[in-house]
């Protein structure tokens, strides 16, 4: 007896797809749009600075999820095979399928370094995002993706459905998601921008968890709503918004297929990044990637391409932070929105409580009632480690202070604003000084001690054991919010971000370096 066993590889991939119809195909789109996990030699990378958190073996995990109701189960399953299915402009399209993750032995944590906050001004390729010509990316090296998510070797998991088959189908709701991308700020960015596509097509966005990137390493998730008020922001704006956690119980899950419309060149022209393949394997989702009837990255273009599929009840597209927003309304229209928990904010009030003086209680004057004021302290943002390579390398003499000041540059601003907000320089007025940063060298904490100024050590905070391997990055960025007076770095979209929350939520001027 002879037995034949033939496997199909496991990334199939079709070179011959084509951005419009079979019989009219699009001008303005490649005449060769291809779903690529692998590099070419001439694929649009960019690449990592420098990191320096070490990787952990430890698979995926969420932090405070609870468990969703189950999938509802298939008919019919796709066992070691690759399907052809046609895509969103009507061509066949290969699946890429997605590996099961490990089963999980124990759960490690990490302290997020500030590594993976973004940086502005490190893309080659500012036609990809119009607006972004001065923003960044936060992408991984061509070794870094071979090495930590090399998935072509992997064995081909079992698919049952596709995943908007496990939506409830006797709702009306329809849904749009897109995938993560990068570090945590531009997966924020690519939420805000989801919000744009999802609010023009009046769909329900279901947003992806912050998932680990190439930076951390920590191959952990934590949904949104752990840090930031998902309700009070859908009260405030009207936009519906809902997290994969409360859809799918990723534990007891099975794979599920998801069709992702290519956007910003991600599956095409570009591969999609660490933080996306991550996403995908951690919510067992299997990707296939097709190309729109056009190559866009303006959110018009992309809304008008996706408005004639209202019919469907869900939508993907492959990345969403890449998109170019008119006037960059995302953070005015979703960003101001969206506050911080309460369980976060009150993280940090105990810590300033223990730490601070208490303020004696007031009157205050609009409500005549006795009140004690919020603690007062001045906060800056110090990014250093792997940004110094780039700064280094893209700017030289006076323009250096708005990437990598010194120490002694920044104290100089300090001095600056505690004078504005202390004129007659009462010594009791001084206000004590907080530094967020990725900073770990002992020269330079300890011109910070010497400065009288305190940095956010995590580890001693006990931060993540609190709040999750993601919590060293929002309590960073509370502190920012809140502070009296905040200094950040101008190429810097972390600081960015601080600034903005210090002018909208308190009406306080913005200090950059």
């Amino acid at each position: 007896m002879i037995i034949l066993h033939i496997t199909a590889p496991p990334f199939a991939r079709s070179d011959s797809l084509s951005c419009g119809t079979s019989s009219s195909p699009s001008a303005d789109c490649p005449a060769v749009a291809r779903s690529r996990w692998s590099l070419d030699k001439d694929a649009d990378v960019d690449v990592v600075l420098e990191d320096t958190s070490s990787e952990l073996e430890t698979p995926f995990r969420n932090h405070d999820r609870p468990r969703a109701a189950l999938p509802r189960p298939a008919e019919n399953t796709m066992i070691d095979g690759v399907e052809q299915q046609p895509n969103l402009a009507g061509q066949p399209q290969t699946q890429i399928p997605t590996p099961a993750p490990q089963q999980p032995n124990g759960e490690e944590t990490i302290q997020q370094d500030q590594n993976s906050n973004e940086m502005i001004g490190t893309s080659n390729d500012s036609s990809q995002s119009p607006q972004l010509t001065n923003e960044s990316d936060d992408l991984t090296s061509d070794s870094e993706l071979q090495e930590s998510v090399d998935l072509r070797a992997e064995e081909q998991p079992f698919v049952i459905d596709r995943f908007e088959e496990t939506l409830d189908q006797e709702s009306d709701t329809k849904y749009l998601t897109y995938l993560p991308y990068a570090g945590i700020t531009n997966q924020f960015y690519g939420m805000l921008r989801g919000m744009e596509v999802a609010r023009a097509l009046g769909r329900t966005l279901i947003i992806p968890p912050i998932t680990a990137s190439s930076h951390d390493k920590s191959k952990q998730n934590q949904p949104w709503s752990k840090f930031v008020d998902l309700e009070k922001f859908s009260e405030r704006t009207g936009i519906k918004v809902v997290e994969f956690h409360q859809l799918r119980d990723v534990e007891v899950a099975e794979f599920n297929e998801i069709k992702c419309g290519i956007t910003c060149g991600f599956g095409s022209k570009r591969t999609i990044d660490f933080t996306a393949k991550g996403f995908l394997k951690q919510w067992k989702l299997n990707v296939t990637l097709e190309p729109l009837q056009v190559d866009a990255t303006k959110l018009e273009a992309i809304t008008s391409v996706l408005m004639p599929m209202n019919d469907q009840k869900f939508l993907c597209i492959s990345n969403a932070y890449k998109i170019a927003v008119k006037d960059k309304s995302e953070w005015e229209r979703f960003g101001q929105y969206l506050f911080f928990t309460p369980e976060v904010e009150s993280f940090v009030q105990e810590f300033l409580d223990q730490n601070l003086v208490k303020p004696e209680p007031v009157i205050d004057p609009k409500t005549q009632q006795m009140t004690t004021p919020e603690h007062q302290y001045l906060a800056i943002h110090v990014r250093r480690g792997d940004f110094a390579a780039y700064c280094e390398g893209n700017f030289q003499g006076a323009k250096m202070i708005h990437c990598l000041p010194s120490t002694e540059q920044i104290a100089e601003r300090i001095d600056e604003v505690q004078s504005r907000l202390n004129p007659t320089s009462d010594p009791s007025k001084v206000l004590p000084v907080f530094v967020a940063t990725n900073e770990r060298r002992p020269e330079e904490l300890k011109k910070f001690a010497d400065l009288g100024w305190r940095y956010l050590d995590h580890d001693q905070m006990g931060t993540v054991e609190r709040l999750g391997v993601f919590g060293p990055m929002v309590v960073d960025q509370v502190f920012m919010a809140h502070a009296q007076g905040f200094v950040g770095i101008q190429m810097s979209t972390f600081s960015r971000v601080g600034a903005l929350r210090q002018r909208d939520w308190h009406g306080r001027q913005v200090e950059y370096m």
